[in-house]
């Protein structure tokens, strides 16, 4: 009688699970959150110090809006042409 036997391919075993596979790269994620939780505590203390409403002036007329409104739209500008002055460098 002919009989076949399949044998499971190697793989981890349950105590490889305890350690993580990459010890570098759980170290690195978790600088990373530290980071990321650090970054959005600033922006959270900063926007709540700016929230108070200031006059900007424009040629023709005045408007009063809060400074983070100013602060965030003069910031998307900046990178804009951040943008576009790489991209036009790149160009050349």
């Amino acid at each position: 009688m002919l009989s076949t036997v399949i044998s499971p391919t190697p793989g981890p075993s349950l105590a490889d699970n305890d350690k993580p596979a990459h010890p570098a790269r759980s170290k690195r994620e978790a600088t990373r959150l530290v980071v990321a939780v650090v970054l959005l505590a600033l922006l959270v203390a900063f926007v709540i110090d700016n929230t108070r409403y200031v006059t900007v002036g424009f040629v023709f007329a005045d408007h009063n809006t809060r400074l983070i409104y100013v602060l965030v739209v003069t910031a998307v500008i900046g990178a804009i042409l951040d943008r576009l002055w790489i991209r036009a460098r790149r160009n050349r």
